[in-house]
């Protein structure tokens, strides 16, 4: 019969208490928010959509949105089925949202910088970051390229 008590000693006990504790304390993110092609949806207070595919990606609507992220390969071929996820200047996630288009569309407040992480589902691939700010007027957008994608 094993006894736990002859083979574990308390300096381990404590190192793996500390470890439990330590692994509580790190922040736990939800999955990402499905946000369906051609939908519009607010997730932690900021307006989102999800588009780029076909006709659809014409609609007035999403030129309301000042920041559009575009999601490629090198040779400026449109990937799609992205993870996104937005962190605001103290490092707090903010939103992470799931796309199944090549464009996610942003209603961030003006001035505020933000970091976005774009993660393609393709396996592979590594993330990529950028420094977002919306504009005051008008619609930025930012071009995340993943040399890594394969076509």
């Amino acid at each position: 019969m094993f006894s736990l008590t002859k083979h574990v000693t308390w300096p381990l006990v404590s190192v793996l208490a500390v470890l439990a504790t330590a692994a509580g304390a790190l922040p736990a993110y939800a999955d990402p928010t499905e946000v369906k092609l051609n939908e519009e949806t607010t997730i932690g207070g900021i307006g989102v959509a999800c588009t780029g595919v076909g006709q659809s990606r014409n609609q007035p609507q999403w030129l309301t949105y000042p920041l559009k992220l575009v999601f490629a390969d090198p040779n400026g071929l449109l990937l799609a089925d992205v993870t996104v996820s937005l962190t605001d200047a103290k490092g707090a996630q903010v939103l992470q949202m799931h796309c199944g288009g090549p464009w996610v569309l942003l209603k961030l407040p003006p001035g505020k910088t933000f970091k976005a992480e774009g993660r393609l589902a393709q396996t592979g691939t590594a993330p990529r970051t950028s420094t977002v700010r919306a504009p005051a007027h008008g619609q930025a957008t930012v071009v995340f390229t993943f040399p890594d994608a394969k076509a």
